[in-house]
């Protein structure tokens, strides 16, 4: 039995991070044994979890422990927040390749980095992995640019579409809009109002979804000028039955427009990064809103409304064709392990 070692943004809170990690576990501890680098250790957890504190001496005791190293899943080599975690990440597979361990990169996303040092750095780390599978187009484009050697890269999909997630059907005949936002650069939500205002007016309940616990400021905002709106938060029970119930979703995250293609629910994304309209991009979804150019939503919202069944019929496809994707990858990934 193989010992796997999964890193990424784990056990800080992030929903779209913590949906990654369960897929991954859900498959791979069938048939391995998976220890994970946490910021978040659980005592409580699983005998058949192996969890190690990614801020300590424990990195070097995971990855002499481990048989592989798997970079599993997210947008976590980046700098625009800042490089203190892009390096944290090439350092894991600098150890990693030290001792003389295969490393893999799955459900991946890459963009643009602000620092040409860092372009050099992550080109020949890149090099020196087994795999790298990548969940969209734009990631594929850039690291070719870039000089990662074509046959490394694998174009997968999003790892959250491994997961077999039990939703209720909703009701149809009550209008429910979910919204999420994040905090990104120059965000305004005074020229938000508006637009929040008309669409209040057309639906019956509104539902501020946080993905972590930094969104919830955005609700405490809207709260104090628009009482119509409820907070759902991740850790709720009931999350998925609320998601579910939305009859249009606007989303920044990139896991709240996966959840909706996931349930069939049509989407209005606002792109913050390149990952989100990079989704869009390849899953033929036109309703994107960039710049936070919000007078673009009330359009989008009309246009949905007047084919909704269209669009949804047309996510919900779109959503098994990408389940499919999901499952064929990483059951080809585990071929490759078993060889090992």
């Amino acid at each position: 039995m193989l010992k796997l070692l999964l890193f990424g943004y784990y056990g800080e809170g992030n929903l779209g991070d913590e949906l990654l990690l369960r897929s991954l576990i859900s498959v791979f501890g069938k048939n391995h044994k998976v220890g994970i680098l946490t910021n978040k250790v659980n005592k409580g957890q699983k005998d058949d979890i192996v969890e190690f504190n990614k801020f300590s001496i424990e990195i070097l005791k995971g990855i002499r422990w481990t048989d592989v190293v798997i970079g599993g899943g997210g947008g976590i080599f980046q700098d625009k927040t800042s490089s203190k975690s892009f390096y944290y990440y090439l350092f894991i597979i600098f150890l990693s390749l030290l001792f003389k361990k295969k490393v893999y990169l799955i459900g991946q996303s890459f963009s643009p980095l602000k620092k040409r040092i860092n372009g050099f750095l992550l080109r020949f780390f890149l090099n020196n992995v087994e795999k790298i599978y990548v969940r969209d187009t734009f990631s594929k484009s850039y690291l070719e640019k870039l000089g990662v050697k074509s046959e490394k890269i694998i174009l997968s999909t999003d790892l959250a579409f491994l997961l077999d997630i039990p939703f209720p059907s909703r009701e149809e005949d009550k209008k429910i809009l979910g919204i999420n936002l994040r905090k990104w650069g120059n965000l305004n939500l005074e020229n938000l109002n508006s637009t929040l205002e008309t669409l209040i007016s057309k639906y019956d309940s509104f539902y501020f979804f946080s993905f972590q616990q930094e969104d919830s400021q955005f609700y405490e905002f809207l709260k104090d000028k628009f009482k119509k709106i409820d907070l759902i938060e991740p850790q709720d029970p009931n999350f998925y039955d609320y998601y579910s119930s939305c009859r249009l979703f606007i989303g920044m995250r990139l896991h709240s427009c996966i959840l909706s293609v996931l349930l069939g629910i049509p989407f209005i994304a606002i792109s913050y990064d390149e990952k989100v309209e990079a989704f869009c991009h390849d899953i033929r979804w036109e309703f994107i809103v960039k710049d936070f150019s919000w007078d673009k939503i009330l359009c989008y919202v009309n246009e949905i409304e007047e084919n909704y069944k269209d669009y949804k019929d047309y996510l919900l496809s779109k959503g098994k064709i990408l389940k499919e994707k999901a499952k064929e990858d990483i059951a080809n990934f585990e071929e490759v392990l078993c060889r090992l």
